[in-house]
């Protein structure tokens, strides 16, 4: 039988950004976190796992439409669509 998913054990409220995605986080018994991200594509561009050892801290950086990638759409672009 397949593992089941774990439930989280806490969900923030979502973060509204100034152009109206929203960015949710929660985070898991073993010790995982997860990223709900509105406002696909996005593309990982910045990932320091191994975290400083000074301060301990991972930090990860997800950019929208083709900034480095090769994503279907640029979204800034899209978004001065919509605002024109």
């Amino acid at each position: 039988m397949a593992d089941q998913p774990l439930k989280a054990h806490f969900v923030a409220e979502p973060v509204e950004l100034p152009d109206g995605r929203k960015i949710r986080v929660s985070a898991y018994p073993d010790g995982s976190i997860r990223f709900r991200v509105d406002g696909l594509p996005y593309v990982l561009t910045e990932a320091y796992l191994s975290g400083n050892p000074e301060t301990h801290k991972a930090i990860l950086k997800l950019s929208p439409g083709k900034q480095g990638s090769n994503a279907a759409y640029n979204y800034v672009e899209e978004l001065e669509k919509k605002q024109s």
